[in-house]
């Protein structure tokens, strides 16, 4: 057995004991490549799809820890290049009651925040992370290159709701943060 077989298993054994999900890849290729990573759990939900042709390169990690989803993707590609990220997730703001067994689920304040980017580019560099945590659902991203990006983000709870949109095409520089809830 070659000696990164076993390290390789090693590893595995060690990140089941961690109680932790993880997935990471890095992809170079003179050709086509397509990835696709989804998680969806209590309350949250995370989705992407990537291709690339040409000459280029996809690095994507995904890690989900405690109740929570973090992500960091960086795809650069020579040639066409499409992407279609999304994250989402619905919270309750309300803490817990532990003295009433009859509560009136009419008391709790529910947030519900989506942020999604799809995009086709002729050649460029997309760039994100998302992290979706149990206060806060945030999100950077930048794209720079030739192509077209459709950008929505919203955020909604009984009393406010949010709503962005960017459309760009052409030669694009983009960079947008979002955060909704919490703090940083």
């Amino acid at each position: 057995m070659n000696r990164g077989c076993v390290i390789g298993c090693i590893l595995l054994l060690i990140a089941g004991f961690v109680g932790a999900d993880s997935i990471s890849s890095s992809i170079m290729c003179d050709g086509a490549s397509w990835v696709s990573s989804s998680v969806i759990g209590q309350g949250q939900t995370y989705a992407a799809h990537f291709f690339t042709t040409s000459i280029a390169s996809l690095m994507r990690d995904l890690q989900v820890i405690d109740g929570s989803v973090k992500t960091v993707t960086v795809a650069d590609s020579t040639g066409p290049m499409g992407f279609d990220e999304y994250s989402g997730q619905a919270m309750n703001q309300t803490p817990a009651h532990t003295g009433c067994l009859f509560e009136i689920s009419e008391n709790r304040t529910n947030t519900q925040d989506e942020i999604t980017y799809t995009g086709l580019m002729m050649t460029g560099v997309y760039a994100s992370s998302r992290d979706l945590k149990s206060t806060r659902t945030s999100g950077t991203t930048m794209v720079n290159g030739t192509g077209m990006i459709l950008a929505r983000a919203s955020s909604q709870d009984q009393t406010n709701e949010t709503f962005h949109a960017s459309d760009v095409a052409g030669r694009l520089n983009m960079t947008e943060r979002i955060i909704f809830g919490g703090e940083e």
